[in-house]
Parts: C-alpha cells; structure tokens; sequence
C-alpha cells in the first residue's frame, strides 16, 4: 500500500517536474521535443498542443482528490490501531483515483502515440508508459 501510494506521488511529481524542465530548456511547451524527435508537421504540432491542454484538465482535479484522499488516509491510519472498515474505505478510494489517473494517462498516451509515425509509437510508449505502469524490468 505504501509503496503504490509512493510511486504514485513520484509519477506525479516526476511528471511536473519532466514539463517544467523539458519547457525551460527547450523554451517551449512540453509538446516540443515530440514535434522535433518525430518530425512532426506544424498542423501535427498543434493537435497535440491541444491534446495536451484537454489532458491537462481532465487531470488536473486528480492531484486534488488525491491530495485530499492521501490526507484522509493518513489521519485514519494514525487514529487508528487496527484495519476498520473506515480505512479500508479509505485506502480503497486512494486506489480507485490512482486507477483513473492512470486510464486517463494511459488514454492521453495512446492519442499522442497515434499522431506520431507509425514505426515510431511503440519507441514513444516505451519511454511514457514507465509512468503508468511499475515495469519492474520486465522489458
């Protein structure tokens, strides 16, 4: 349980932090270096300009639920000695937002992959999904 909760939170962070960067050193949105690494068309460009805005908030309220169903987690885990239905509940509604973030991401992946070449979607899956999913080496 600690650790998905862990890894979750170093996704996001981790995500925030690839923009952040890849938009400062690139001087440009995040979109940028796939449009340049995969050659993309100006018009190509664009659709995935707005890709990234329609995910951005689609998935924005995640971090808040999260946040506040992380927090509800942990004061139950701390006034409690015992698993309780309650925070059964709780550790259960952390999962379910978890899943969803993670279908969303998911979603997000594939309609970027499908603007690229197709020779070139499964390299592009290969670098994202490590985001979503805990390969544990198995590539």
């Amino acid at each position: 349980m600690k650790r998905g909760l862990l890894v979750l939170v170093a996704v996001i962070i981790g995500g925030l932090c690839a923009a952040l960067i890849t938009e400062r050193f690139f001087q440009g949105p995040p979109t940028l270096w796939l449009c340049n690494k995969y050659g993309l068309s100006p018009k190509q460009s664009e659709y995935l300009k707005s890709l990234q805005k329609e995910y951005g908030a689609r998935c924005g309220p995640f971090c808040g639920k999260m946040c506040e169903a992380n927090a509800r987690l942990e004061e139950l885990a701390l006034g409690s000695g015992s698993i309780t239905p309650i925070l059964r509940n709780a550790v259960a509604e952390t999962d379910r937002i978890r899943t969803e973030t993670r279908i969303a991401m998911l979603e997000h992946f594939y309609a970027v992959a499908a603007v690229l070449p197709r020779e070139r979607r499964r390299e592009y899956l290969l670098k994202v999904l490590p985001l979503v999913i805990d390969s544990c080496g198995s590539r």
